[in-house]
C-alpha cells in the first residue's frame, strides 16, 4: 500500500531527488550561519522602531528567504536587508507601505533585468563614483540617526538610562566593546552580543514598569499595501527604489557571483539566478510584511569566514528565524519596543560607518572621481536620496562623462565593449573610477563591527582588504 514501508521509501527517494543534500549540520555550519546577523539585526531593529516594518512578519519572511536560498544553491548565500531602502526608511521616516513598495519596485526592475541579461549592462554604465558617493551619504545619515538615538531622552527606560550620563555611559561601553572586538581580530559576534544584552535590559525595563509580557500569537504575514496612494508610490520610487537599483545590480548580483565562484564553485551561482531570486522573493514577501532583502557578497564572505560552507547553514538560520517569529511573536514585539535606545544607537552608528566606508576609497580613484563622489554624498546627506542620486549622475556627465561616452560611441569601442560580457570597460568611459578586480576568497575575519563579524564594504565591490598578519578580509557589504 502507498502508506507501507515501500511507499515511504519511495516518497523519501522522491524528496531526496527534489531537494538534494545541502550538507551535514555541524557546529561549524551553525557558527557560520550567524556571521551576517550583525547587518540584519541593527537594520531590522531600526526599521521596526521607525515604523517601516512590523518585526514579526519581517523576521518570518527573512527566515523563509533563507530557506529558499539554501534549497536553491548549496552555498551559504546570505539574505541581507536592502541597505539603501533600510537606511532611507530609518533616516527619512518612510512608512511601511512606502518600504514595501520600494522593495517591490526594485525587485521588479532587477527581475526584468536579470531575465533579459541586461543587468550587467546597468552595472557597467552607472559610474562607480556615484555609487560610492551614495553609500557615503547614506552611511553618514544612518550614523547621525544612531547618534540622535543615543542622545534622545528616554523617560520610560530603566532609571540609570533616564539620565544623560547613564545613556552616554552605556553607549560608551558598547562603543568600546565593538572597537575592542574589531581590534582583537577575533570572531566575536559583537552585534549579537549587544542584541542579547539589549533584550535582557528590555526585559528588566518591562519588569520594572510592571508591564506583562504576553505570549500571544502574532500573524507572520500581514497586508502591507493597505491605503497606498500615488504619493506613496512616487516617494518609494524616487527616494528608495531607484537609488537602491544600482547598488543591487553592482553588489547583490555581480559581486556575489564573482565571490561565489571562488568560495563555492560547485553551487553554480549565476547572475541570472541571483537576479531572479532577488526579484521573486521580494515580490512574494513585501506585500505581506517582509523587509526588502537581497543577497550580498559581503554576507557570503562573512558567513564563509565564520565557518559556513554548505547550504545547510542558511537552512538552519532560516528555520530558527521562522520558529522564533512564530513562537515568540508577542514577547518579541514587547521586547523590541523596550529595547534600550543607546544600544540601538551604537548598532546603527556602526552600520552607518560600514555603509560609508565604501566612500573612503574615493580618495584613491583620482581627483575627478573624488569630486563626483563627494558631490553625490553631500546631496544625499542634505537632500533626499533620490535627489542625491540624480545630482551625482549629472555631476558625472558634467565632468566629461557625456563627452567621453559620445567619443567612444563614435569610435565603435563602446558598442564592442557592451557586447563583450567579460571585457573591461574602455579607460575613458569610467574616468570616475576603475572597475573593481575579481573578488577574493577571505582567509579570515575580524570580529565585531556593526556586522558582528567581518565588516567592510570592499568585499561587496569584490575587493579584498589586507589584514594584519598577511591575511585578507572580506566584509559585509553595502547592498
Amino acid at each position: 500500500p502507498p502508506w507501507g514501508l515501500e511507499g515511504l521509501l519511495q516518497a523519501r527517494l522522491r524528496m531526496v531527488s527534489l531537494f538534494p543534500s545541502r550538507g551535514r549540520l555541524s557546529l561549524r555550519e551553525v557558527s557560520g550561519s550567524l556571521g551576517d546577523l550583525g547587518t540584519f539585526i541593527p537594520l531590522l531593529l531600526g526599521l521596526a522602531r521607525a515604523g517601516g516594518v512590523e518585526p514579526v512578519p519581517a523576521l518570518f519572511w527573512a527566515g523563509a528567504f533563507n530557506v529558499l536560498g539554501g534549497l536553491t544553491w548549496d552555498a551559504p548565500m546570505c539574505v541581507q536587508p536592502m541597505k539603501t531602502i533600510a537606511a532611507v526608511g530609518i533616516a527619512e521616516g518612510l512608512s511601511s507601505q512606502q518600504v514595501a513598495l520600494a522593495g517591490m519596485m526594485t525587485s521588479a526592475m532587477v527581475l526584468l533585468l536579470g531575465a533579459s541579461s541586461a543587468i550587467l549592462l546597468v552595472a557597467r554604465l552607472v559610474p562607480d563614483a556615484v555609487v560610492r558617493g551614495m553609500q557615503l551619504g547614506l552611511g553618514m545619515s544612518l550614523a547621525l540617526k544612531g547618534c540622535a538615538l543615543i542622545a534622545a531622552d528616554t523617560p520610560h527606560a530603566l532609571p540609570p538610562l533616564q539620565t544623560a550620563a547613564g545613556r552616554y555611559a552605556v553607549a560608551g561601553t558598547a562603543l568600546c566593546f565593538v572597537l575592542a572586538s574589531r581590534h582583537a581580530g577575533e570572531r566575536v559576534p559583537s552585534a549579537l552580543t549587544l542584541f542579547s544584552v539589549g533584550v535582557l535590559l528590555a526585559a528588566g525595563q518591562l519588569a520594572y514598569a510592571g508591564e506583562p509580557v504576553r505570549f500571544r500569537p502574532v500573524a507572520p504575514a500581514l497586508w502591507a499595501l493597505s491605503g497606498v496612494d500615488g504619493t506613496d508610490a512616487t516617494r518609494a520610487l524616487l527616494d528608495a527604489a531607484l537609488p537602491q537599483l544600482p547598488l543591487t545590480t553592482l553588489n547583490s548580483v555581480v559581486s556575489v557571483c564573482h565571490l561565489a565562484k571562488q568560495l563555492a564553485p560547485e553551487a553554480k551561482v549565476t547572475p541570472r539566478s541571483v537576479a531572479c531570486s532577488v526579484g521573486l522573493i521580494n515580490l512574494l514577501g513585501c506585500p505581506f510584511g517582509a523587509m526588502p532583502c537581497c543577497h550580498g557578497a559581503g554576507g557570503l564572505a562573512a558567513q564563509h569566514a565564520f565557518g559556513a560552507r554548505r547550504g545547510v547553514s542558511v537552512l538552519f538560520l532560516g528555520g530558527c528565524k521562522m520558529l522564533l517569529a512564530l513562537a515568540l511573536g508577542g514577547p518579541l514585539v514587547s521586547l523590541l519596543g523596550a529595547f534600550p535606545a543607546p544600544l540601538l544607537g551604537v548598532m546603527l552608528l556602526f552600520s552607518g560607518v560600514e555603509l560609508a566606508r565604501a566612500g573612503v576609497r574615493l580618495a584613491a580613484a583620482g581627483e575627478e572621481a573624488a569630486t563626483v563622489g563627494l558631490v553625490t554624498a553631500a546631496a544625499t546627506l542634505s537632500l533626499r536620496t533620490g535627489v542625491g542620486c540624480a545630482v551625482g549622475l549629472l555631476a558625472a556627465l558634467a565632468s566629461g562623462g557625456l563627452g567621453r561616452a559620445c567619443k567612444l560611441l563614435w569610435q565603435g569601442e563602446l558598442l564592442q565593449w557592451l557586447r563583450e560580457g567579460d571585457a573591461e570597460p574602455p579607460p575613458l568611459l569610467r574616468a570616475s573610477s576603475a572597475p573593481p578586480p575579481p573578488a577574493g576568497a577571505p582567509a579570515g575575519a575580524a570580529g565585531g563591527g556593526a556586522a558582528g563579524s567581518v565588516s567592510t564594504a570592499e568585499a561587496e565591490r569584490g575587493e579584498p582588504r589586507p589584514r594584519a598578519g598577511g591575511a585578507e578580509e572580506a566584509g559585509t557589504g553595502t547592498v
